[in-house]
Formats: C-alpha cells, sequence, structure tokens
C-alpha cells in the first residue's frame, strides 16, 4: 500500500511538472494566433509557465522564479546580463535588510517580549484578550514575516484556551483563531517590508511610472487603512457575542503576567531597529539637508550590517566576543522570497519589453469600461479573490504593470489602480490555502473547519475592499503629492 501510495504521489508530481510548458505551449500558440502577433508567443510561453507552477507549486515557488534566466535569453525576449539585473533589484535589498532586522527581534525574542507586554496591557477579559491578540500580531507583522507571527502566537493562544469555560468558549477560541491569521495578513499592508507585495509595486512603480514610493508615504497610506481594517475584523468577530456564556480564569497562571526588563542585547538590538525606522522615515528629509542621496535599501542594509557590527551581550559568552547576529544565523533567512523577487522584477521586464503589456491594456481598455471607480472596483475585486487562489507576489507581478499602463492610458495617476490592486492582494481571508497564516491556523488545531472561515473571509473580504477602496480615492484626491 506504501509503496502503490508513493507511486501515485510521484506521478501527479510529475504530471504537475509537465502540465506547466505542455499547457503553456498552448496558450501561447493560440494567443500568438489569435492576436495575429507571432512574437508574443514567448513571452506567453515563458508566462502562462511561470504562472502555472505557481499557483500548483508544482516546484518549490523560488526555483519557478528562476525561469526567465534560462528562458528569456534561450528565447530571445531579453539577454542574460538584463534578465539577471532585475534580481539585484534595489527592492530585493530593501527586504534582505529588513529580513536580516526581523531575524534578530526574533533570535533575542523581541517579538515574544513585545507579544505579553501588550497582552498584559489589555487583561483578561474575553473581548480584551481577542483584541489584545490581535493587536499584538498586526504589530508584530508589519515588521516580521506573517508566517513568523503567526507560528509565534499560535502556542500562545492555544494556552489560553484550557483557561476558557462555558458554552460559547468552543466559539470564542476559533475567533481568537481567525483573529490571529487575518490579523497577521492586516498587520503586512501597514509597512513597505510588512508583506513582499508592497515591495513588489515600489519596485513596479519605478519601472513602469518613474515614481520613487518611500517608507513614509506609504505608511501614512498603509498604517491607517490596517488600522481600519483591524477595526473591522474586530467588530466582525465580536458581534453576536455572548459574554454570559464565557468565563476566562488565569487565577491559578500567571501567562502574561508583568514583562520583564529588557537585556542588553534586546536594548542594543532596540536601538538600531529605532535607528532603521527613523531612516525609512525621514531619510528624504535628512538627505536632502545632507545632500547625500539616503535609500530606504540603504538604510535597511546599514541597519543589518550594525547588526554583525555591534556586540551581544557577552555575560555567559566567557572570552569569546560574538556580535548579535552571525553568519550562521542567515540559515533562517528567507531567501525564498528574495529569489521570488528576483524571478517577478524579470517577467516584468519581459513583459514590458516583448510589449505583451501595451496590448493587453489596449484589450482591456477595448471593453469600453472607462469609469475610474468601476475599473478600480473591478481590479480590486478580481486581485481580492485571485489572490485566495494564488500567490499574491505572482498576482501583483502579473496585475500591477497592465494596470499602470492602464492608469496612464486613462490620464489617471500610475498608482490609481495599483495601489488598490496591491492593498486588495494581501486580503486572502476565505480559505486555508489561500496565506500561510490561514493555513497555520487551520492546520494547528482540530477547532477550525473551512465553513467557519469561508462565513467569516467573506464578509471580511468584502468588507475590506470598501476599507481600502475609499483609503485610496481619498489618498489620491485629498493627497495627490503622497505617491508622486
Amino acid at each position: 500500500m506504501a509503496v502503490r501510495s508513493h507511486s501515485l504521489h510521484l506521478s501527479m508530481t510529475i504530471i504537475k511538472i509537465l502540465l506547466g510548458p505542455c499547457i503553456a505551449w498552448i496558450a501561447a500558440f493560440l494567443t500568438a494566433e489569435v492576436l495575429q502577433h507571432p512574437e508574443l508567443f514567448s513571452i506567453t510561453f515563458s508566462t502562462v509557465w511561470m504562472l502555472i507552477w505557481w499557483v500548483t507549486q508544482a516546484v518549490p515557488m523560488p526555483i519557478t522564479a528562476l525561469l526567465p534566466l534560462i528562458l528569456f535569453p534561450g528565447l530571445n525576449i531579453l539577454d542574460l546580463k538584463s534578465t539577471a539585473a532585475a534580481y539585484g533589484h534595489e527592492v530585493v535589498f530593501l527586504f534582505l535588510g529588513g529580513f536580516l532586522l526581523a531575524l534578530g527581534l526574533e533570535k533575542y525574542h523581541v517579538h515574544t517580549a513585545t507579544a505579553k507586554w501588550i497582552l498584559h496591557k489589555t487583561g483578561n477579559q474575553p473581548k480584551r484578550l481577542l483584541l489584545g491578540f490581535s493587536l499584538a500580531t498586526a504589530v508584530l507583522s508589519m515588521w516580521i514575516s506573517n508566517t513568523a507571527t503567526t507560528m509565534m502566537m499560535l502556542p500562545m493562544a492555544l494556552s489560553v484556551f484550557p483557561f476558557v469555560r462555558g458554552s460559547w468558549a468552543p466559539q470564542f477560541r476559533k475567533r481568537l483563531l481567525l483573529a490571529l491569521a487575518y490579523s497577521s495578513s492586516i498587520g503586512g499592508v501597514a509597512t513597505l517590508i510588512g508583506t513582499p507585495p508592497n515591495a513588489v509595486l515600489r519596485g513596479m512603480s519605478e519601472q513602469f511610472a518613474g515614481i520613487s514610493l518611500g517608507f513614509f508615504p506609504w505608511m501614512v497610506i498603509g498604517l491607517p487603512l490596517a488600522a481600519l481594517l483591524l477595526l473591522v475584523m474586530y467588530l466582525l468577530l465580536s458581534q453576536k457575542w455572548d459574554d454570559k456564556n464565557i468565563e476566562v480564569d488565569f487565577s491559578e497562571q500567571n501567562l502574561f503576567g508583568s514583562p520583564t526588563a529588557l537585556n542588553p542585547s534586546q536594548k542594543r538590538l532596540i536601538g538600531i531597529f529605532i535607528i532603521s525606522i527613523a531612516g525609512w522615515m525621514f531619510g528624504p528629509w535628512i538627505g536632502r539637508w545632507l545632500n547625500l542621496p539616503i535609500s530606504d535599501a540603504g538604510v535597511a542594509l546599514i541597519g543589518a550590517l550594525l547588526l554583525f557590527i555591534v556586540p551581544a551581550d557577552q555575560r555567559g559568552l566567557g572570552h569569546k566576543t560574538q556580535a548579535l547576529l552571525e553568519w550562521a544565523d542567515t540559515q533562517k533567512l528567507a531567501w525564498g522570497v528574495i529569489l521570488l523577487f528576483g524571478g517577478g522584477f524579470a517577467l516584468a521586464k519581459g513583459l514590458e519589453s516583448s510589449g505583451m503589456i501595451q496590448i493587453l491594456t489596449d484589450g482591456l481598455l477595448s471593453l469600453g469600461i472607462s469609469n475610474p471607480l468601476v475599473l478600480i472596483l473591478l481590479f480590486s475585486v478580481s486581485a481580492l479573490f485571485l489572490t485566495e487562489l494564488m500567490s499574491n507576489v505572482a498576482l501583483v507581478t502579473l496585475m500591477v504593470p497592465v494596470v499602470i499602463s492602464a492608469a496612464q492610458t486613462l490620464g489617471l495617476h500610475p498608482l490609481f489602480f495599483a495601489l488598490p490592486v496591491t492593498l486588495a492582494s494581501s486580503m486572502a481571508f476565505m480559505f486555508p490555502m489561500a496565506t500561510p497564516p490561514n493555513a497555520i491556523v487551520f492546520g494547528g488545531s482540530d477547532l477550525l473547519r473551512v465553513r467557519d472561515m469561508v462565513s467569516f473571509g467573506f464578509f471580511l473580504n468584502m468588507l475590506a475592499l470598501i476599507t481600502l477602496t475609499i483609503i485610496c480615492l481619498l489618498v489620491f484626491q485629498a493627497f495627490p503629492g503622497l505617491v508622486s
């Protein structure tokens, strides 16, 4: 039985691998014939191949992201030098520095201390617990990956469950788990490094519109949106709440007691983190004052460099001098995401050089829909539900260049459609497989069912769509220079 199961799994894997190039060849042939543009065969073949492997995960997504290095030179889309240059995009180094800072936070348990401090302040009443876990998860997800945040917060939530009693206790546990998953995705939209799609938009806006979307302007948009979405999520999960039938008794335990004092290593790490945030937020003004170019990527790399220079607390280390981070720590770094960025930027460059983006834009506008509000809703809804089924990085990589071109053709701000599309790509709340946080809370206990996630997730998707659309329209109308 085991041998047969292994053979079946191997056969399915081979089929998924072969589906990519086979379906891509058919799609490319039909596209070239229907559109009467033979030159589009190569880029369509490459794009569909990558898309299918990204959706089916026939091979690891970072490996799929390396396909342009093979396909583009071989199919005369771009030469190897131009293709490889995309993997060294500024945004790649921005996220590299951000990942290293997050690695430091995790190594010295600053994220755990932060979560416990928030939970200590919010208290242990049922609604306060829901609020505390939501706030802690969202705040951490602004700076470290949503996967790491959820994996850290889930055991803390599970440790609460034995102390929750009453007829409504099972419902409370379900809603607390959903709050962890949803807050993790919501927190990521608040900062430029909070989730990969934000950084992809940053790179695409420079490449296709000549707009450098800085860290501070993003937070001016992202932070209020995240706060509103978190409030909306909390109100949704706390509706029809029956406090009378829930009892939380921590009298015998002190799960989230008074926070302990920070040790010297934690203080040094937090100092570097604050310096980095200040550099991201005020770097452009400081750069103009000093007449020096200060980029977000440069600030991130300076912060990362300091982690390898500033010594850790030496107590307990003997005579060995150790920096806050050592190279061995980078084994835990999300190198795959960095490759994913490179593959996305290379694909975008190939789509642009082949003329595919302009053809797709012309085809889109030929449908006769030119009302900006209708289009912004159409694009956002598409992104919102497609992200439930595919990688949000892949989605943004494919959609953003097209919607930037569409906005420019209609005489609108280049990011008029791209900003809501990018934000919508992080709003996958309906299915367990849509995001790593959803999968972690779904698989981390036997309490949740698919219908639980779908029932709350659908309404949260709709509320998120309305909220982000209003925020984006206000930004472009009231603060047109903010994203210029």
